[in-house]
């Protein structure tokens, strides 16, 4: 089985994917199940991660229909892991599932990309018509592009989870570009500067300062044609 990438700046969404895919190909969606090899956001993903996902795979299945590794955020996977990934991704078999993770496809090797199914995920809001967190930022920010710097401050300065709102304005970007409903040369810019910004996320330098630049740069809502 070919492995499944699932992107989506909506954690909450990725998790839930996650289930109704191990559910559906393997008949079981509990990641403590022996035949599961699960990786939480945030845990290492290097060399040594790469080989117990390969060695997991050479096993038979315990009791459920097969095997599967799950990598809730596979966006932090060295390149080194990756290309130690490839030719497991390329062996799977008919019973194997491999489910990665991510906010964007932006830090993966092209090779691995090549190899995987690509779903892109989109938010339907939670039970009870409640909107998700991703939905709720996707508002906001389109708010902030009319806004003023101040009150673009005051709003970095409140948000409880910034690296998720930093994950929802590199896709709300990305997106419009796809749309190609921005055509300017200062959104274009910004478009330059958003792309390298998980990185610097990932390399510690501090969030907020990350967002407080953003929001300098990032164009206001006559730049929208």
């Amino acid at each position: 089985m070919i492995a499944r990438l699932l992107l989506s700046p909506d954690k909450e969404r990725i998790k839930e994917e996650i289930q109704k895919t191990l559910a559906s190909h393997i008949e079981c969606g509990n990641v403590k199940h022996p035949d599961i090899l699960f990786f939480p956001a945030g845990e290492k993903l290097g060399i040594a991660e790469a080989r117990k996902i390969k060695e997991h795979f050479s096993l038979k299945p315990f009791s459920a229909k097969g095997r599967a590794a799950v990598l809730e955020d596979a966006s932090i996977l060295t390149p080194e892991a990756q290309n130690a990934l490839l030719k497991t991704i390329e062996e799977l078999t008919r019973d194997a599932l491999l489910i990665l993770g991510a906010s964007s496809d932006a830090n993966f090797l092209p090779t691995v990309l090549s190899r995987c199914e690509i779903v892109r995920l989109e938010t339907t809001g939670l039970a009870g018509g409640e909107p998700t967190t991703y939905e709720v930022y996707i508002k906001e920010i389109e708010k902030l592009l009319d806004s003023s710097f101040e009150n673009r401050f005051e709003y970095v300065e409140k948000i409880k989870n910034k690296e998720e709102f930093l994950h929802c304005l590199v896709y709300f970007f990305r997106q419009e570009m796809l749309k190609n409903a921005y055509k300017k040369p200062d959104v274009l810019q910004f478009l330059k500067e958003l792309l390298p910004a998980e990185q610097w996320a990932k390399q510690n330098v501090n969030i907020r300062a990350i967002l407080e630049y953003l929001m300098l740069v990032m164009p206001k809502l006559e730049s929208r044609v």
